[in-house]
């Protein structure tokens, strides 16, 4: 006998997905937890355990509040903090000195 999966066990969806703001899970980079994106979906490392999901969850969804304020952009080679460019190749994705993050580290402190 076989068991069905759910529609959300197909799609990738994580339960801390909320109405306009799906969650994926799926396999990331080496050393990303999670990434907001512009189209308003989060995407979290697959392999993480539910509670670190909900962690990073809350840690990306003030990048998106970011994004929305107007504060926040980014593409393939900048990423755009409150008018200031930042080339991505010249910086280590996440990390807490980064203005952006600094905020969302501050923000999601427990």
């Amino acid at each position: 006998m076989f068991k069905l999966k759910k529609l959300e066990e197909l799609l990738g969806l994580n339960e801390a997905s909320e109405y306009g703001m799906p969650v994926f899970e799926k396999k990331l980079s080496k050393g990303i937890r999670g990434e907001a994106n512009r189209d308003g979906t989060i995407f979290v490392d697959k392999n993480l355990p539910q509670k670190e999901i909900e962690k990073t969850v809350a840690h990306e969804k003030v990048h998106m509040d970011q994004m929305k304020r107007g504060d926040l952009y980014y593409d393939d080679t900048y990423v755009y903090w409150k008018g200031k460019r930042y080339l991505r190749s010249e910086m280590k994705e996440g990390a807490k000195d980064l203005p952006w993050e600094k905020e969302a580290y501050n923000k999601t402190k427990k």
